[in-house]
């Protein structure tokens, strides 16, 4: 990023004139703009831009830096794996299969199968001898809380 910045400071030695404003070529703007593409390229997150936002306060550079960021991220996920995907396969440690998958067919678990229906919920129109009899009833840790039990919402 500072090589680009370099030359294109001395390519436009008196900056780049845009709308009758004379904008002057900063070095350290490209970079930032690299630093932080290089980083979201290596994690494969777009949020390494919004931490370079909050650490330098210079938010003229967002969209450069933005793009930077996209397009690098875009560029590493069609060659590489994540810097933490690639430590979890060298560590040989459960890794989850990719989520859009072209075989729809090999997720056949649905949620009704392991879903839980037999809950207590409390409602709001429940008196408090109603409350105190279902919380006694059973011994469930958690209780949804419900406009009415007909809706359950």
């Amino acid at each position: 990023g500072r090589i680009v910045g370099e030359l294109m400071a001395f390519i436009f030695p008196n900056g780049i004139k845009s709308g009758g404003v004379l904008n002057p070529i900063i070095p350290g703007g490209y970079a930032l703009a690299g630093a932080a593409a290089f980083s979201g390229a290596v994690t494969h997150t777009l949020s390494t831009a919004l931490l370079v936002f909050e650490l330098t306060g210079q938010i003229a550079h967002f969209l450069p830096v933005l793009l930077a960021v996209l397009v690098a991220n875009a560029i590493a996920q069609k060659f590489q794996p994540s810097f933490y995907d690639g430590t979890i396969i060298v560590k040989k440690l459960p890794y989850l299969p990719r989520i859009r998958s072209t075989a729809t067919g090999s997720y056949s678990v649905t949620v009704g199968q392991f879903m839980n229906t037999d809950l207590q919920c409390l409602s709001q129109d429940l008196s408090s001898t109603q409350l105190l009899q279902v919380l006694t009833s059973t011994s469930d840790p958690v209780y949804p809380v419900v406009e009415s039990t007909e809706s359950m919402v």
